[in-house]
């Protein structure tokens, strides 16, 4: 369990000096081993992986192919096309139901971290364009519901037709939405809440830029900093929203500190419910001090990917003897990004 260690409000970002470059910044923090990071980073994706759709009405065989699982160890029923080819488009049974949707390996770790049950009520709060609900519904029932969140319009656009291709209503209830997630309001309501939180995606950055410097119209440690107030906010939300005895999963494709360890460090300073961190095991990557990572240098190209667990306990926290005496008047920001 984690309480506010006292006397000590101040961020871990106060001491950033903001004129970093990119390279500057990433280079400091990963040491001897960026460069290497930074090779796997500049090389395209190589997960081909899709996720097989349980409510589609067509036998295995005829709608993937040739096709290999691609962990055993997981609940979701995720392949890869043998040899060097592509998946086909998916095929559509009689209802117009989709066989299979491209998912790669470290969003279905994400969803499988979760935890979910098939009687959940589930809040996937930063849902794009429905990968991981599509995800997330695979473990559901007609007795369970999901809510989708979009706030984008685009994004929410595509996600209601996903859902509407993949998930038939009368197998899983699914109500998308569109609303600013930093101001979600319904306490202690869902019994998992995944928090995909929109971040810097460094990957796509040094694609984009080549073989040139990541530009600092594309990239500035003030941003990063000021996104990472957002995250917080984002996690806060998900953990008011969060039932006692539910979980939140927290996961970036961000490879920054500041938006991942130091985020759940100020949230869990900040919130004002009792929660604890849980480490379930993670079959790639590596641990962090209060999550784990997936970096492609050293997983098969795969990620980056970070995850962190947390469980809720209740929706007030426990008083301890190093509880602060809240000096500054300022404990929880949760109604703020």
């Amino acid at each position: 369990m984690h309480s506010r260690r006292k006397g000590n409000r101040r961020s871990n970002t106060n001491g950033l000096r903001k004129s970093e470059t990119f390279e500057d910044f990433y280079g400091s923090h990963y040491g001897e081993r960026w460069a290497a990071l930074r090779k796997a980073l500049c090389a395209p994706a190589c997960d081909r992986s899709v996720l097989w759709n349980k409510f589609v009405k067509l036998p295995f065989e005829s709608a993937m192919g040739d096709v290999k699982r691609v962990d055993d160890a997981l609940l979701l029923q995720l392949f890869s096309p043998l040899g060097s080819g592509e998946m086909p488009p998916p095929a559509i049974d009689e209802f117009n139901v989709k066989a299979h949707y491209p998912l790669d390996y470290t969003t279905a770790l994400a969803v499988e971290l979760l935890g979910v049950q098939q009687f959940d009520l589930v809040l996937d709060l930063c849902a794009g364009v429905g990968g991981k609900s599509i995800a997330i519904s695979q473990f559901l029932s007609n007795s369970a519901s999901l809510t989708a969140n979009e706030q984008r319009g685009d994004r929410c656009a595509r996600l209601r037709r996903n859902i509407k291709e993949y998930v038939p209503s009368n197998y899983v209830p699914v109500t998308v939405t569109q609303r600013k997630p930093e101001t979600w309001h319904d306490p202690s309501t869902y019994h998992r809440v995944l928090v995909d939180a929109p971040c810097t995606g460094e990957r796509q950055l040094l694609q984009h830029s080549g073989k040139h410097a990541v530009s600092p119209l594309h990239w500035s440690l003030q941003a990063c900093v000021e996104l990472s107030h957002t995250q917080r906010g984002l996690l806060l939300r998900s953990i008011e929203t969060c039932r006692p005895g539910g979980r939140i999963v927290y996961t970036t494709c961000s490879i920054s500190p500041l938006e991942n360890d130091e985020v759940v460090r100020e949230a869990l300073k900040r919130t004002r419910c009792q929660v604890e961190l849980m480490h379930p095991p993670v079959p790639i990557g590596e641990k962090t001090e209060f999550g784990h990572i997936v970096l492609p240098d050293r997983d098969n190209g795969r990620g980056p990917a970070y995850y962190c667990v947390i469980h809720k306990i209740s929706d007030k926290r426990e008083e301890s003897e190093d509880e602060d005496e809240d000096e500054d008047g300022n404990d929880d920001d949760s109604t703020s990004s």
